[in-house]
């Protein structure tokens, strides 16, 4: 009786760590912000924001490229907060090829505009 009590244990034991190591069926797993996101370009203040994986490396904004913009990765990677001298943005995943952003800039009101990924 004791070794049928141990087995049983073992196979609980077992089975629990075997679905622990799952991902949950409902869970989002994020994609890579990988390549170019665009938008806004029919309102003539058209974005680009371009990633290298995950890495930000450049930002088209207002007819120019934004210098020095710094970018922090939401834990999941569903948001990315973006910063620069005059500005910030916060640029989060709607879907695998589409995204919005909110940018706030120093004197000027809030934009706020889709962003769909580049192909």
């Amino acid at each position: 009786m004791k070794r049928v009590a141990i087995g049983f244990l073992c196979l609980s034991l077992i089975a629990s760590f075997a679905v622990a190591g799952l991902p949950a069926a409902n869970a989002q797993q994020s994609s890579s912000w990988n390549g170019e996101w665009a938008g806004h370009w029919e309102q003539g203040q058209g974005a680009q924001i371009i990633f290298a994986g995950d890495d930000l490396i450049g930002i088209y904004w207002r007819g120019d490229y934004i210098s020095e913009t710094h970018a922090v990765l939401s834990r999941g990677g569903a948001v990315v907060a973006i910063s620069w001298a005059s500005g910030e943005a916060l640029l989060t995943r709607d879907g695998p090829l589409s995204a919005h952003i909110v940018i706030h800039e120093k004197g000027r009101p809030e934009a706020s505009f889709a962003v769909k990924k580049d192909h």
